[in-house]
């Protein structure tokens, strides 16, 4: 029994481990390599291709036929897929997403650099407190990749700064992202739903940081 129990944790600790996003100063990006992935243009047709996500600027990268780093123009399409992740342009960046009732109602995270761990005073990621206090890497510092290598880029992806990531959660109803919070749902429900919503979270236990939890509060609004 317990030998089953150790293989479990060490599958969980493997899949947590592949799930995590390995970004440095000079690959801010969310996957490690561009994957395979299929975009939804703007006019209903599918288009396949290495793409990859800016992690800073959370824009949609592409490897073009000469192996060149390239953006794709927001307004040319409208969700991406790669592999079992979901991604739609959310408050202008594009973001995971997990399906709610329909197209316009779902939750959303957008993983960002944390700017402000790699500046902390006491030493960055290693970097002593006067390097970091004299060095500091702001959004203009990291590197944008377009009209560069694909093949160079990706060779040097481990010679920068470890980069930390952190998530924001979004509920977004109706088309409109609400920061997924107990105040800023509250407020974006209005005061005739107030006191519902509030009975509603007593009986369920929302975790503001998951996204299967925070699809219950879909379930509030159908009723």
């Amino acid at each position: 029994m317990k030998r089953i129990l150790l293989l479990t944790a060490c599958c969980l600790f493997a899949f947590q481990a592949l799930a995590q996003i390995d970004a440095y100063t000079t690959w801010p990006y969310y996957y490690s390599d561009f994957q395979q992935g299929t975009l939804i243009l703007s006019n209903g047709q599918t288009r396949v291709m290495p793409i990859n996500i800016h992690l800073l600027k959370g824009d949609l990268h592409f490897v073009d036929e000469k192996g060149m780093i390239q953006m794709a123009p927001a307004g040319q399409f409208s969700a991406v897929q790669i592999g079992d992740d979901h991604f739609k342009r959310v408050n202008g960046y594009l973001m995971r997403i997990t399906p709610g009732p329909d197209e316009k109602n779902f939750v959303a995270v957008r993983s960002i650099v944390d700017l402000t761990a790699l500046n902390e005073t006491g030493g960055a990621y290693g970097t002593s407190s006067t390097t970091a206090s004299t060095q500091r890497i702001t959004s203009v510092d990291l590197p944008g990749f377009v009209n560069t290598n694909h093949m160079e880029q990706f060779q040097h992806r481990e010679s920068g700064k470890k980069l930390k990531i952190k998530n924001e959660y979004y509920i977004v109803l109706d088309g409109k992202a609400v920061k997924a919070t107990k105040k800023e749902l509250t407020e974006a429900l209005g005061a005739e739903k107030e006191a519902a919503f509030k009975q509603f979270l007593k009986k369920n236990k929302i975790n503001w940081k998951d996204e299967q939890s925070l699809l219950k509060v879909f379930d509030f609004l159908a009723q």
